[in-house]
């Protein structure tokens, strides 16, 4: 018996769990029409709480995501942060190359959108101006693939003190373990980041529990 419990564990088990993340993610009726408040949110509901886990505990004086969308995931993390009664000052940053006609209608007094890439120099300095030295949580969801995922980490990881959260979403798209076709993305970003950057290091226990993510080994915290 504990020879099959063992190749359970080593084998069959991360075979299962990786067909149902695919399963899951390319199903048409699951997380691409989860809503928030009336708003899109395309996120995984698992990921959401470990989002309220991290906001509860760390208690960020702001959070910025970049990648807006619908306007679902920064009217997510305006809430949590007065669920939590952060600061009045407290704020949720949203940045997109582009600002949708739905995310324009946000009204929550913490949110703070910004219309550019989020590698722009001129967004960047405009974000600096806000955050007056404080620092928080940060979230990447816009472009994604592997060199701006890359310029987002270096750029925004001054953005997080220590113990606090800098996460790469969408680290499962090219094979890891979905979207294969995808090409280098957040994952490989993530990747390269590591091996130059010491101050921070993959959180994978926040996120294993639940046996998987749709940012697994993307959850970044610093150490130092």
């Amino acid at each position: 018996m504990s020879v099959l419990r063992s190749y359970f564990k080593r084998k069959l088990r991360p075979k299962i769990i990786d067909y149902f993340h695919r399963f899951y993610y390319h199903s048409n009726d699951t997380w691409f029409k989860n809503t928030f408040l009336g708003y899109e949110i395309r996120q995984c509901p698992l990921d959401l709480q470990l989002y309220q886990e991290v906001v509860a505990r760390t208690r960020p004086s702001f959070i910025l995501q970049t990648g807006v969308n619908q306007g679902g995931s920064v009217l997510y993390f305006a809430s949590l942060l007065d669920l939590i009664k952060a600061d009045a000052d407290g704020f949720v940053i949203g940045i997109d190359v582009t600002l949708t006609e739905r995310a324009r209608t946000l009204t929550h007094p913490r949110i703070r959108l910004f219309e550019g890439d989020s590698t722009d120099p001129a967004i960047v300095q405009q974000v600096k101006a806000l955050v007056a030295g404080r620092t928080g949580l940060v979230s990447l969801d816009s472009d994604h693939s592997r060199g701006h995922v890359l310029k987002e980490l270096h750029i925004y990881k001054e953005f997080v003190g220590i113990g606090g959260y800098l996460v790469a979403e969408d680290t499962n798209i090219n094979g890891h373990p979905v979207a294969r076709q995808w090409g280098p993305g957040p994952f490989e970003a993530v990747e390269e980041f590591l091996e130059l950057d010491y101050c921070f290091v993959r959180d994978d226990e926040l996120w294993q529990r639940n046996l998987f993510s749709f940012h697994q080994y993307g959850w970044l915290k610093r150490i130092q």
